[in-house]
């Protein structure tokens, strides 16, 4: 039976919610964004027991928040990720160097890492996103869907043979460049995050990279 069609499926989906996160993670929520996420129905049934909590924070903030929910959420990701008005030390910060290096400082080995990976696909950075280190999981999250889509356009060619490497390209960057350091920083944002949204949205990182690799072990073995 040719399983084209499910593996495709499964590719979009995963590129798609890599895409979400990417999203929430590069910037503020707007109003748009916001909407767009009140529309959303969450899978609360999902199997995964982190990502299931997360879903289920997340959709009843979006039911129940006030009227300052906007800059609530801009309050909080200024708070949590940039460290706005509290003392050193007391923020998630979004990149891998912070996590991985001795000094637990930004543009370390991680960086030029991410950096020479990026290269060798012909990667470079949208001009939104040129405040950024490359090593920010908005960028790694990015980068992960990227190759989700490379895997989808060798499904639709039907070269089965690239299929495979495709994946366990996924696999190494997932492992080295994500499950790597993401634990601890959704842990972070757990302990610094004001809102429920956020809290939830840690959660639901998390919970998805575990079983995304799950879901990258049961296609490479």
């Amino acid at each position: 039976m040719n399983k084209n069609p499910e593996y495709l499926t499964l590719m979009r989906n995963r590129e798609n919610l890599y895409r979400f996160l990417e999203r929430l993670y590069k910037s503020e929520v707007d109003e748009p964004l916001f909407m767009q996420m009140k529309n959303m129905d969450f899978p609360v049934d999902c199997c995964e027991i982190e990502l299931r909590e997360g879903y289920q924070m997340l959709g009843k903030y979006l039911d129940n928040h006030g009227n300052t929910a906007l800059t609530d959420l801009a309050v909080d990701y200024a708070q949590i990720f940039l460290a706005a008005g509290i003392a050193e030390g007391s923020a998630a910060f979004p990149y891998e160097s912070v996590y991985t290096s001795e000094k637990k400082i930004m543009m370390q080995d991680a960086r030029d890492k991410v950096m020479t990976i990026y290269a060798a696909k012909g990667l470079k950075k949208d001009e939104e996103k040129l405040n950024l280190f490359e090593d920010h999981i908005s960028l790694e999250l990015e980068f992960m869907a990227f190759l989700c889509q490379e895997a989808q356009e060798v499904l639709n060619i039907q070269d089965e043979s690239k299929f495979l490497p495709c994946l366990k390209e996924q696999m190494n960057f997932l492992s080295k460049h994500l499950l790597n350091w993401v634990p601890s920083f959704c842990s972070d944002i757990e302990k610094y995050a004001d809102t429920e949204f956020y809290k939830g949205i840690g959660k639901i990182t998390n919970g998805y990279l575990h079983l995304d690799n799950t879901i990258l072990e049961s296609l490479t073995n």
